[in-house]
């Protein structure tokens, strides 16, 4: 007999199909809820998200990674702590209703292909898939920048994730062979050429695989950790943010801030740095430089925010040991993954190489993806 899933999601006819990127960032880390500039890249593994109005009143969702069902109205549109998964569709409905009302009711279909935590923005993708879809299906008529800051609202304020930006912003707005350079102020983006394949190069992905419980409360510190030293140096500056720092104004945080907030406050000014240099270097096809850029970053990641692990500083380690180009953690850090840009020459070897190290040292695999840069949202 025929479950009522069954019944709903056998016929295809009348849904219409979206799906957004993961993202893996080349640098810019820490800096976006600084209001600062970040430089990710979209990938090719995607979320999707199916949609086909109904007249039954009522959300029904199913999804295929959790094999689960679940169904609501505006009446229940509140935060599920046992189906978590559905938070990210309900978060994006409640902004999308603050927009332009209540929408009519639909069935849906999610299935996601970017690997849930290993920093490359799963909850992102399936956001901004699911915001898309909504606009496009129904004509809402939503600007594409909208549909990143609804989005990223849907993460704050009802799945309660201090997300910044940057996420949801490259989800939409990525494109193929380009790096996105945003300007998390004023939300003013650039695509960059980013062809590294014609370089002879791979993007490769090693997730740790480890999460450490720290993870959630270290993102949160280091946040209120950058508030404290803002509000400092307002006493003194006049400026709104992190972001605002000067030459001038930077050595003076370093000479009246304690530890560790000098040491947060340096890692975002010379972050900051980092993405324009390493921007300006790739528009004047400059790559030699970029290695130095992408270590600094880790480092500074390492030893002034603090925020990387055991882990993540052996992938590093050992990636230019064995060769690769250029390595650093990305992503909010306590665990999560390294980007790398890998010889296409060596890439077999290189990846055993890790592999077997980081089995031998922790006792289990990282997973490795080798990637290639993709489109942003669109409809399928």
């Amino acid at each position: 007999m025929m479950t009522n899933i069954e019944r709903i999601f056998k016929d295809k006819e009348g849904f219409r199909g979206f799906r957004a990127p993961g993202r893996v960032n080349l640098i810019g880390e820490h800096t976006d809820y600084h209001y600062g500039f970040v430089l990710p890249v979209s990938i090719n593994k995607f979320f999707y998200f199916y949609l086909r109005q109904n007249r039954e009143n009522k959300f029904r969702v199913f999804s295929e990674n959790f094999n689960d069902y679940y169904e609501f109205d505006y009446s229940n549109l509140i935060f599920n702590r046992e189906k978590t998964w559905i938070n990210y569709l309900m978060g994006v409905i409640s902004e999308i209703k603050k927009l332009r009302g209540e929408i009519p009711y639909f069935d849906a279909y999610l299935y996601g292909e970017v690997p849930m935590g290993a920093g490359l923005s799963s909850s992102a993708a399936y956001e901004v898939s699911v915001a898309y879809g909504i606009n496009e299906y129904f004509d809402l008529k939503i600007d594409k920048k909208e549909i990143a800051k609804l989005s990223q609202r849907a993460e704050n304020n009802f799945v309660g994730a201090p997300c910044g930006i940057m996420d949801q912003f490259i989800a939409t707005f990525g494109r193929e062979k380009t790096a996105l350079l945003i300007d998390t102020l004023t939300l003013d983006y650039e695509h960059i050429p980013f062809d590294i394949k014609s370089r002879g190069l791979r993007l490769v992905v090693v997730d740790t695989k480890v999460k450490h419980s720290i993870a959630g409360e270290g993102y949160s510190t280091r946040r209120r950790e950058g508030e404290e030293a803002l509000r400092i140096l307002q006493k003194y500056l006049n400026i709104n943010s992190l972001r605002d720092l000067d030459e001038e104004g930077y050595e003076l945080s370093q000479k009246i801030l304690p530890s560790p907030l000098k040491e947060r406050v340096a890692h975002v000014y010379n972050e900051n740095k980092r993405v324009l240099n390493f921007v300006n270097d790739l528009k004047n096809d400059n790559w030699e430089n970029l290695p130095k850029y992408m270590l600094d970053s880790h480092l500074s990641l390492k030893n002034l925010y603090e925020v990387t692990c055991e882990e993540l500083d052996f992938l590093v380690e050992k990636a230019l040991e064995y060769g690769a180009f250029a390595s650093r953690m990305t992503g909010g850090g306590f665990g999560g993954s390294t980007i790398n840009l890998v010889p296409e020459s060596i890439i077999d070897n290189w990846i055993e190489k890790i592999t077997v190290s980081y089995e031998n040292k922790f006792g289990f695999k990282p997973d490795v993806l080798v990637l290639e840069t993709s489109d942003g949202v669109r409809e399928i």
